[in-house]
């Protein structure tokens, strides 16, 4: 069981983290899928990436 939950929990945490780059990249007018594959891999980096980058002002006054 111990090692089912060590396999289970990161990866959980992962995907959290994953989905949630995923939703501030789609607010921020970023790429959804490449922010979400970096989320899943580097989820605390991305985060942090995303909080410093801001919003696209260049996909937003094109769309």
């Amino acid at each position: 069981m111990s090692q089912f939950l060590s396999i289970v929990i990161p990866l959980a945490i992962a995907v959290v983290f994953a989905l949630v780059c995923r939703s501030m990249a789609r607010t921020r007018n970023r790429s959804e899928n490449l922010w979400t594959v970096l989320g899943f891999f580097f989820p605390l980096i991305s985060l942090i990436i995303l909080l410093i980058m801001g919003n696209d002002k260049s996909k937003s006054a094109s769309a």
